[in-house]
């Protein structure tokens, strides 16, 4: 059996930052010597009393493949590790946008699979895990792959286009290490340290460390869960009598409701929990029967299970991933045909989302599902027990996911994440920044550039509030751009107001690129976009300067600001005048103004000349 050990991340594949030592670390027998050769230099070290040992590779430049040899004198073991690139090494990390696969974009975008793909782009996906007992010095897995039409599914999307990008112009291998989940609040990603000025949040954590007490807390929360998922499926009785079969006696006498929209709209009441079923017809023309097909049935709260004629096409668990389910060929006939949906509402509001592809349809030809549907609930129950999850309490992931990695060098940190701190987004802008500083400390290197995606739009469209959490989130991000060597790409326009997971990861990598060519490279470019310097009051007027112009600040549409005084909100017009905006009339109370400042903005209406949308601001005037 080999006895040296490496750290996870010293694979196959690897990619090692260039213009830096770089370590590589293991176990082996105690007091022997590990030789390691590589790029015709000869590095050796004695393991220590334990059997750890270190050894620092001088700087390299881009290039490779290369190999390494690893061996030790007094076991005659032997390692080599091949196809080794010297280049830039990002972390990835957040939450499921940036967790998200490109998998999920293949409909959008599928020329990013056509040959050949870069495969001196890498991905190294740290294995999702956590721990409350302290810091770990490894990671339990993990293997480095490089991009190709085969592997590409499990690349993050947005890394996948930030790295794509800068390949295309600076032409250096890339490695990507992915540590992201889905879910996760700023705090599990952060350090006792960094947490030190929010006590409550160390002491939630602490009490996890107790493996015991961890152990019940959450099998008590898987009972929950599966008491309840049981009781939906034991129960249901149109899975007893079979409401999936395509003939159903009692289907005739269902209700009508139409569809995508809220069930409550229907006469569903609103905070219903339970299963209900639904089921259209639609009609399949001759020349395409025996063919496969798509049902795309847009997004449904909460779970679903669909069937075509009886047969199950596919199902999803929860809400938010889009349904696209195969239709096998042979599925179809000509003529009438059903559609049936299983639905698994938790905790009211269930419903399909609109504005989302709802329809059945192959290369050439396609039937809209929009419209009447019948419907039938066969169980009503209490709403789901709350669920908690155990991997997005303070430290866990940053103990698992981050701590093992701060030992090694990287160009720098793409972040995106802060959706799932809008419950509290007043404590954003300190543990958010609290966390760089933290990260950077700890990894000795107070000027690693950290690049984060500002959060785009959500929700339904509306009048700019204060009361907006997304809104305050997103000024924390615009603070944190106080802290030297930071980024942002503001990604307002490219979010979907019906999808917390909007598609174009493409626009958001490409934004994150911008910022690292002005923060990491030194190229000056217009990143984020208009940012708004100074408010100042002249006269009645309000003339608001922005930096970050590029060719000139433009409005899309009229631009408007919203005036805040002691006792009401005004939507007034606003004009722009070289780099500034000038808004008449103002108020003699106005107290604050707002421009784009609420989870989905109605008024959003400016950009620089390169397209670039102008920062979300708030002023006290």
């Amino acid at each position: 059996m080999n006895k040296i050990k490496l750290s996870a991340i010293i694979r196959d594949g690897m990619v090692i930052q260039q213009g830096t030592e770089f370590p590589i670390l293991g176990n082996s027998t105690p007091k022997t010597l590990i030789t390691v050769v590589f790029l015709d230099k000869t590095y050796t070290v004695r393991t220590n009393a334990d059997g750890k040992w270190r050894i620092i590779l001088d700087a390299a430049p881009a290039g490779g493949p290369y190999t390494m040899d690893i061996s030790s004198d007094s076991t005659e073991d032997h390692v080599r590790i091949i196809d080794i690139y010297v280049g830039d090494v990002w972390l990835c990390s957040g939450q499921s946008n940036m967790e998200l696969p490109m998998e999920r974009l293949k409909d959008d975008f599928p020329e990013e699979w056509e040959p050949p793909v870069n495969g001196l782009i890498r991905q190294f996906k740290i294995p999702q895990e956590w721990d409350f007992s302290g810091p770990r010095c490894d990671f339990s897995g993990g293997s480095w792959t490089p991009a190709s039409p085969e592997t590409l599914n499990n690349f993050s999307g947005t890394a996948w286009f930030f790295a794509k990008n800068l390949y295309e112009k600076h032409k250096t291998p890339i490695g990507l290490i992915n540590a992201a989940l889905g879910g996760s609040p700023v705090e599990a990603w952060m350090s006792k340290e960094a947490l030190a000025s929010h006590p409550q949040k160390i002491a939630q954590a602490v009490q996890y460390a107790d493996a015991a007490f961890l152990k019940k807390v959450v099998q008590e929360n898987e009972e929950r869960q599966r008491n309840w998922y049981d009781t939906t499926y034991m129960s249901d009785t149109g899975l007893a009598e079979g409401w999936f079969n395509e003939k159903v006696p009692c289907y005739s006498s269902w209700d009508a409701l139409d569809l995508p929209g809220q069930f409550h709209e229907g006469g569903i009441p609103s905070d219903f929990c339970g299963v209900l079923w639904l089921r259209r017809e639609f009609t399949v023309p001759p020349e395409h029967v025996g063919k496969p097909a798509k049902a795309w049935l847009g997004a449904i709260t909460d779970a679903d299970t669909a069937y075509i004629n009886g047969a199950e096409i596919g199902n999803t668990t929860y809400r938010y991933p889009p349904r696209k389910y195969t239709i096998p060929a042979g599925l179809l006939r000509e003529g009438e045909n059903q559609i049936t949906m299983r639905v698994v509402c938790n905790n009211g509001q269930g419903g399909v989302t609109r504005d989302k592809p709802f329809k059945i349809f192959n290369g050439d030809w396609e039937v809209s599902l929009h419209g009447t549907w019948k419907y039938k609930i066969s169980l009503t129950v209490p709403p789901i027990p709350p669920n908690f999850f155990i991997q997005w309490q303070p430290m866990g992931l940053y103990n698992a996911m981050i701590a093992p990695l701060l030992e090694f060098p990287m160009k720098g940190v793409i972040w995106y994440q802060g959706e799932s701190n809008d419950g509290k987004p007043e404590e954003y802008a300190s543990l958010f920044t609290n966390l760089i500083q933290d990260w950077r400390r700890k990894k000795a290197q107070l000027d690693l550039p950290f690049l984060f995606v500002q959060l785009p739009i959500f929700g339904a469209p509306c009048e700019n509030t204060e009361k907006s959490a997304w809104a305050a989130i997103r000024e924390a991000q615009s603070k944190a751009l106080a802290l030297p060597k930071t980024g942002m790409a503001c990604a307002l326009d490219l979010g979907e107001w019906n999808d917390l997971h909007p598609i174009d990861k493409k626009g958001v990598g490409t934004r994150l690129a911008l910022a690292a060519e002005a923060v990491v490279y030194g190229e000056k470019n217009n990143a984020p976009g208009p940012y708004a310097r100074e408010a100042r009051r002249d006269g009645d007027r309000l003339i608001i300067t922005f930096d970050n112009c590029g060719a000139g600040l433009t409005a899309r549409e009229t631009p408007y600001v919203s005036i805040i005084t002691s006792e009401k909100t005004f939507r007034l017009l606003a004009r722009i005048a070289n780099d500034r905006l000038i808004v008449e009339n103002i108020p003699t109370d106005a107290k604050t103004i707002l421009y784009a400042w609420a989870d989905n903005p109605a008024d959003r209406q400016l950009y620089n000349g390169e397209g670039l949308p102008a920062v979300p601001f708030r002023f006290q005037l």
